[in-house]
Formats: C-alpha cells, structure tokens, sequence
C-alpha cells in the first residue's frame, strides 16, 4: 500500500508528457505604456496546441467593450518563446487594459465554468 501511495505522489510532481489542453502563461512589457508604444505579449511556456489555420489572433482589448483596439497575428507554436509585439494605438483610453489571444479555442471548458485565457494586463497613461 505505501509503494502504491508514494508512486501515486511521484506521479504528481513528475510533469505530464502530453501537454494538450494547456494554457501558457503570459506577460506583457511594459506594463504601464502610452498610445504609440510597442508591447512585447509573450509566453515561455511549453504547450502544445494546434495553431488556428490563419494564426493565433493577438488583441488589445479594453474594459467594456468587446472591440479589438488593435489586432496582430501570429502563426509561432507555443515553444517556450512565443513573442509577439503590438503597438497601442491613438483611442485607446486611459486605465487598464489587456492583451489577448481572441480565437484561443475554450471548446473544452465546461458550460458554467471560468476558465483560464490567454492574456496579460497593462495600464495605459496619457
């Protein structure tokens, strides 16, 4: 019985091999910037998720409001250094706001569940 309890545990600390489904973690730099600024939205996460045929579909978006601010794309696998650079554009208000990946497929998160996104915050200044 402990033999089987302590392979139980060393299964839990040993990382899995198959890491569909994950979600990488993001960050953002700067994270206070100003209209005209370039961000760096990246991940240093290992996952392996299949990339959308015309890219992953990277966004700033603002509270309040589902429209994008300002769109890029990108077509990189999530390798352990997934970048990608978008500029702040004129109109985008004062406060916070948030980089995302707006085609991220949620299809496995169940009805009713909050579920990790991929995205990171930043702060816009005048």
């Amino acid at each position: 019985m402990l033999a089987l309890v302590v392979g139980a545990l060393a299964g839990c600390a040993t990382p899995a091999v198959d890491r569909g489904g994950c979600v990488p973690r993001f960050s953002i730099e700067p994270g206070v910037a100003r209209v005209g600024d370039s961000l760096e939205f990246s991940s240093r996460d290992v996952c392996a998720v299949d990339v959308p045929r015309t890219g992953w579909r990277v966004a700033i978006l603002v509270p309040g409001s589902a429209e994008a601010r300002a769109t890029v794309r990108s077509t990189e696998t999530f390798d352990g250094s997934w970048t990608v650079r978008i500029v702040v554009p004129p109109g985008v208000p004062a406060g916070q706001a948030s980089v995302t990946i707006t085609n991220w497929d949620y299809s496995s998160c169940p009805d009713g569940a909050s579920c990790a996104g991929p995205s990171a915050e930043f702060t816009v200044e005048r």
